[in-house]
């Protein structure tokens, strides 16, 4: 027994066992810690949903996924008029409708989202632990594996991406992960994940494109699957161009890297010619959108990009979304969420590289890593609340009562900030800024909420809309509360349409989105020509939020009130919080319109939250020009009256 004890073998298999504890301890740790972040993305999925916080993005989702549950296998949509297949080709809602029956709530989407970026999270960290036992002989195998976790949880975008809506390229992630991890490994099981990718979404096709580049010049063994997968990314993409299932992400914001004109549509070869011949177009692209192509890959470890394995996939999906043209996927979000993933598995990969050639290089790179991955999360994650959950509590108290009051087989128009919870029906539309809006015929509930989620309409479209709602549409203003505006309307029969004002100059006080304040109280009874805001009697503002997006220029501002006492009238510019112009009001008994020069030929930037230092990053800017506002002030204990406000240019 003793000579057994002190042979060779045993005491390797010994070292083995002691080397392997702190690395077991590390994955243990990191699966747990896998665990609670499951269940804080549950938990902030359920808070999203509970507060109305889901946008257009969601409402195409939930009602194709509704109309499929209800048998409608082949469902064009309201939100977007199209076949729901031709969005993005996404084929996987239709197995996925089954799970109507099981929780016919909407948030099962949100929650299905969130099991898929945790799976992929812990295929991730699987993986990043095996780098890792390479070098659990050396007492490094902790660290890297430590690591490796920290890029990944502690990375600010994945809570952005799960925060924003639902969508299915967390899914076809999931199959990405198996296909890379298969691939790399040599097992033939890659190919079954191939199909279950692509059907999640079109764009899974440039995952396989990337990946299967990645095979390619990686490895010999990997090789011929690399051509094969590559090739079948390509020749999907170019399939579903064909029969047009790529509605919802065509390839015309890509046509200036073939010189042709933003919106057309080039073919994939035109594409992959203008690249070459015009590199200065792309380059010129990348350079102008530096601080987003840094702020997507370096909270997962910059230095990733040197694995020749799972660079491709990287820049093959980070590129996807800078170069689209202008900002809207530049920014961290989840179209990029393939980075947030693989590239901390290329990370671990590189420092275990360095570990071999410089110990005490790779442990300051490493901990280096780590430190800035913390800042960004630092900087970023509070702001995830504040960009995200835009809808209050009490707003989303109003809106779950009027939810429960609309008859399932009404229209349904509502403001893309809170759309997604009144979206599973046939017929809902969603207000994302002027122009018609087709009527059915059928009973309408108009949901608007100005001030409210994140909003594409401008309050001044809203608060016109809601007049009109009130006046010569002559719909029934079920409840104005919380910044929430109901009305219930039975159009009248051969009306087909009607038309969001564009610019409107003129607005009524009462529908300001902001207004009313502690200082005033809607009167919204008898005819809508009377309706205004009175005071309460308590200093403040009895009228705010009368606002317009307009450019710099001179202007004339005017206001419809009356008064027994002395009130000022002020015009603000809320881009820079900047007084323009006030006027005092003494006394007026009687209805009269005050007027008052404005200048606003200052432009101000209006303030987005960039980050600071090294940890920035620019999303979709605000809309052009500047928010002009009218406020009315009064000192209290006067009676206050306050109709309408309008702002026309200088001398029209």
């Amino acid at each position: 027994m003793s000579e057994a004890i002190a042979t060779p073998a045993f005491a390797r298999s010994r070292k083995l066992a002691v080397a392997d504890r702190p690395l077991l301890l590390v994955k243990r740790a990191g699966y747990a810690v896998l665990g609670l972040q499951l269940i804080a993305f549950l938990l902030w999925s359920a808070v999203m949903y509970d507060r109305f916080s889901q946008t257009a993005d969601f409402s195409i989702y939930e009602q194709g996924w509704v109309l499929i549950a209800h048998g409608n296998l082949d469902p064009i949509g309201t939100i977007q008029t199209f076949p729901f297949w031709q969005n993005h080709c996404e084929l996987i809602i239709w197995p996925l409708a089954l799970l109507y029956w099981v929780w016919p709530h909407a948030v099962t989407l949100l929650w299905l989202q969130d099991i898929c970026v945790i799976l992929a999270e812990a295929l991730a960290f699987t993986w990043i632990c095996e780098i890792a036992q390479r070098h659990r002989l050396s007492g490094d195998g902790a660290l890297l594996a430590g690591a490796g976790l920290v890029l990944i949880v502690a990375d600010p975008w994945i809570w952005w991406s799960v925060s924003f809506d639902f969508h299915t390229e967390p899914l076809a992630l999931v199959f990405a992960m198996l296909l890379t991890r298969d691939l790399v490994n040599g097992r033939r099981r890659a190919w079954a994940w191939v199909a279950p990718m692509l059907a999640c979404t079109v764009v899974a096709a440039t995952y396989l494109v990337g990946i299967g580049v990645g095979g390619i010049i990686s490895s010999r063994r990997s090789r011929f699957r690399g051509i094969a997968f590559a090739c079948i990314g390509v020749a999907y993409i170019q399939v579903v161009m064909l029969v047009h299932g790529n509605r919802g992400s065509s390839l015309g914001a890509f046509a200036y890297l073939a010189a042709g004109a933003v919106g057309s549509t080039p073919s994939l070869v035109a594409l992959g010619i203008g690249a070459v011949t015009h590199p200065a177009d792309m380059m010129q692209a990348l350079w102008v959108k530096r601080v987003d192509v840094i702020a997507n890959l370096a909270p997962a470890g910059l230095v990733g990009l040197a694995d020749p394995f799972l660079m491709p996939v990287v820049l093959v999906v980070l590129l996807t979304s800078i170069l689209y043209h202008g900002l809207l996927f530049a920014g961290p979000i989840f179209q990029s969420l393939p980075v947030y993933l693989f590239l901390p598995i290329g990370t671990i990969f590189v420092l275990g590289r360095l570990m071999k050639r410089s110990r005490g290089a790779a442990q300051i790179l490493a901990s280096i890593l780590i430190l800035q991955v913390l800042g960004w999360a630092a900087v970023w994650g509070p702001h995830t609340a504040t960009q995200w959950l835009r809808v209050s509590a009490p707003a989303a108290a109003t809106l779950a009562r009027i939810e429960s009051q609309i008859p399932e087989s009404a229209q349904v128009v509502v403001s893309q900030g809170v759309s997604g919870r009144f979206a599973g029906r046939a017929d809902a539309w969603v207000l994302r800024g002027p122009g018609a809006i087709p009527i059915s015929g059928r009973e309408t509930w108009f949901i608007i909420t100005p001030s409210q989620g994140n909003e594409m309409q401008s309050t001044a479209q809203a608060s016109a809309l809601i007049t009109e709602l009130a006046g010569p549409i002559r719909a029934t203003l079920v409840i104005d509360a919380n910044g929430v505006w109901v009305f219930r309307w039975n159009p009248p029969r051969g009306l087909t349409e009607i038309t969001v004002p564009a610019n409107p100059a003129l607005l009524s006080a009462w529908a300001s989105p902001l207004a009313p304040g502690t200082a005033s109280r809607p009167i919204v009874s008898g005819p809508t020509r009377d309706w205004h805001l009175t005071s309460t009697g308590t200093a403040g503002y009895v009228a705010d939020g009368i606002e317009w997006q307009e450019p710099p220029g001179l202007y004339e501002a005017s206001v419809t009130l009356s008064t027994t006492g002395p009130v000022n009238v002020e015009v603000w510019n809320d881009n820079g919080n900047i007084l323009l112009a006030r006027r005092s009001i003494p006394v007026a008994s009687g209805i009269q319109t005050v007027a008052l020069p404005v200048d606003a030929t200052t432009p101000y930037k209006a303030f987005l939250f960039s980050g600071w230092g090294p940890f920035r990053a620019n999303y979709f800017p605000p809309p052009p020009g500047q928010r002009l506002e009218v406020r009315v002030w009064s000192a209290g204990g006067e009676t206050v009256n306050v109709y309408r406000a309008e702002l026309d240019r200088a001398g029209q």
